[in-house]
């Protein structure tokens, strides 16, 4: 699975930039509303990046473990939240000993998982990470919204520390293995009245509603709710087969 350099080389840009793009605290206080009413204190959060959310879950007594794919967001998250625990792991092949009350998949870092081969092993992978009738809350583009707005060219700015950040993203469509698109963006910084630049492409993957409710039931989840905003889609879905479903043994022994 390709890494986009803004998560790597420019792990930095992207904790600064995306301060002013996303609102962490009130992406906390959706997934807290949740997790509360489903008591669920030990939570491993996959897409954790520099630590942005770890904090919140922190600060509210929660038994946080973050992951993410990236060694620099890792490095980062470390030192800015010293006080939590990250690891570095590929959500499709996670390894870890300890069971958690729930798994939330945070930052559409889902949407990176843009074949059905990389859909089955993540849920299978989370299935196994989760204790028994442990839940999943994850949030990803919402492919009706997506593909009949579709937006061809977009710009965000933002200011961080005396640093000037501008994003130029250009998408097109895809459509190779589901609702897929390419995006292209390009990032400018500006401090000190110098100007320096990079440029990142990517293949991004939207779900239906019903997408998503048939790879949950294939890898042994039952979907309990589903909240739409905007473009977005955030699914929660409880564990109910700590066996293999017949499909997942169709699907692996074949692999």
């Amino acid at each position: 699975m390709k890494i986009l350099k803004i998560y790597t080389d420019h792990a930095k840009t992207y904790h600064e930039m995306y301060q002013a793009i996303f609102n962490y605290e009130k992406d906390f206080q959706l997934y807290h509303r949740y997790l509360s009413k489903l008591k669920c204190k030990k939570i491993l959060e996959i897409g954790c990046g520099s630590g942005n959310l770890a904090k919140y879950f922190i600060d509210n007594k929660y038994d946080y473990t973050g992951l993410d794919n990236s060694k620099e967001m890792i490095k980062l998250a470390k030192e800015l939240v010293p006080e939590g625990k990250f690891i570095l792991s590929d959500m499709r092949n996670i390894k870890l000993e300890e069971k958690f009350d729930a798994v939330v998949v945070t930052g559409r870092t889902f949407t990176h998982m843009t074949t059905n081969h990389d859909v089955m092993f993540a849920l299978y992978s989370i299935n196994e990470t989760l204790q028994k009738e442990g839940w999943l809350l994850f949030d990803n583009f919402n492919a009706e919204e997506i593909f009949t707005n579709f937006r061809e060219h977009s710009i965000n700015k933002s200011k961080y520390d005396g640093r000037n950040y501008t994003r130029k993203s250009s998408t097109s469509l895809d459509l190779e293995h589901g609702w897929t698109w390419k995006w292209e963006a390009e990032y400018e910084i500006e401090e000190n009245n110098e100007i320096s630049s990079f440029k990142d492409e990517i293949i991004l993957r939207a779900f239906t509603e019903d997408e998503l409710k048939l790879f949950l039931r294939l890898n042994g989840f039952k979907t309990k709710e589903i909240y739409k905003e905007a473009n977005a889609i955030l699914t929660i879905a409880q564990k109910i087969n700590d066996e293999k479903t017949n499909a997942q043994k169709l699907y692996f022994e074949k692999g």
